[in-house]
């Protein structure tokens, strides 16, 4: 089978229950930015990150029309965040993304889905837990950030009014 099905030529692509929509639907707008992310996570490449990409998969799927919920992805990743956060030292001030490049990654994921959660609100009817979910995914990638720069010697950048 090809990659290749012509069916987009026009515009328009179609979702997993049937509905053909313009490809400047909102709906495709949060899709794409959860491919981008899932982009940027798979440049660092760790059981984490590829736990995220699973879910990030699961919720484009809900969004394309299949049925669920991201109630578990969402619990475990609160469940991660509160055994991450107390290992890091507690913030004094702001940070600048940066530091290691696999921080710098995690960050440019971080922005990058705090757009995707920006975009989801447009959209008429949203999966069970998907907002709440997006929300602390971001939280999660910044202390993820803070971690790989913590194990790597890196220092973190104080941002200096």
């Amino acid at each position: 089978m090809s990659i290749v099905t012509k069916t987009g030529d026009q515009g328009e692509t179609g979702l997993f229950d049937g509905r053909r929509l313009p490809k400047a639907d909102p709906t495709f707008e949060v899709l794409g930015d959860l491919d981008e992310l899932s982009a940027h996570l798979g440049l660092t490449s760790t059981p984490e990150t590829r736990r995220i990409q699973e879910d990030l998969f699961a919720l484009g799927a809900l969004l394309a029309g299949t049925k669920g919920s991201m109630q578990n992805a969402l619990t475990r990743i609160e469940e991660e965040i509160n055994a991450l956060e107390p290992t890091l030292p507690p913030l004094k001030n702001f940070i600048l993304p940066g530091g290691s490049p696999e921080a710098a990654q995690l960050h440019l994921a971080r922005a990058v889905c705090r757009r995707a959660e920006r975009h989801l609100t447009r959209l008429p009817a949203l999966p069970e837990a998907a907002l709440p979910y997006l929300n602390r995914l971001s939280d999660y990638l910044f202390l993820l950030a803070r971690q790989r720069n913590i194990t790597s010697k890196t220092a973190e950048i104080i941002w200096k009014a």
